[in-house]
């Protein structure tokens, strides 16, 4: 009977231990596939956050024009004896009315946050700049909103009462595409003379300036914290 007992726990003990051993093969491969999809998931939003910084600089190329713009038309505001032809007025005019923001679409970090997987990220650091990143983001956005209103409710109101906004337009040069392409003339004449008089204009210019200046350097703020994940991300691949 002892030697029967014996044997039976020994049979419990071997089954358990294989239970227990099965458990833990399974907890490895979850792991392991776990860490796998960490991976992939880190290079996916390391390439998100190298086309976010390539958008922003390319947005704060378009608000360098924009302020040269302002400053040139402060210039001839500020001195009657400007000597500019109406191609060289028109094409100011057309930097002008850049509408420059981001559009870029960060999916992977928008399936993490919406999933709840951002737990994913075992990496603390890592985890918390993205936690903090939508929010930063949003800073940057709302400035953006106050400059765009400023262009279509302030600024081009006044700018059709003055100026052909037609032949501007053909001098609008967005990524190297021209997006448009009149093959007619207008008939009316732009009155840069009557525009450059107005009180109006010259404080939508100011405050257009004002907000295009501080969606820079939010957005220089914003390539600078990408720049931090970048690097970061790039630590935890090449420590593992």
């Amino acid at each position: 009977m002892t030697d029967y007992f014996k044997y039976a726990l020994g049979e419990i003990f071997l089954i358990v231990l294989g239970i227990l051993i099965a458990f833990q093969i399974n907890a490895w491969n979850e792991a392991r596939k776990q860490r796998s999809e960490e991976i992939e998931t880190l290079h996916n939003i390391r390439s998100e956050f190298l086309n976010v910084i390539k958008e922003c600089e390319e947005n704060n190329g378009f608000r360098k024009r924009i302020v040269s713009a302002t400053n040139a038309f402060y210039q001839m505001i500020h001195n009657k004896d400007y000597n500019h032809s109406l191609g060289k007025l028109d094409s100011l005019m057309a930097d002008l009315r850049l509408n420059p923001t981001y559009n870029n679409q960060d999916l992977t970090l928008n399936i993490l946050f919406n999933s709840g997987k951002i737990n994913i990220i075992q990496n603390d650091k890592i985890k918390q700049a993205l936690l903090s990143w939508p929010k930063e983001m949003d800073d940057t956005k709302e400035d953006e909103v106050y400059a765009s209103d400023i262009l279509y409710n302030d600024l081009s109101p006044i700018l059709r009462k003055y100026i052909s906004l037609y032949e501007s337009n053909k001098l609008i040069n967005f990524r190297q595409f021209e997006l448009f392409n009149y093959t007619t003339k207008t008939s009316f004449k732009s009155d840069y003379e009557g525009l450059l008089k107005s009180l109006e204009f010259e404080g939508i210019l100011a405050n257009r300036e004002l907000h295009i200046s501080i969606t820079s350097v939010q957005t220089i703020a914003l390539i600078n914290k990408a720049k931090e994940i970048i690097q970061l991300i790039a630590d935890e691949l090449t420590s593992k």
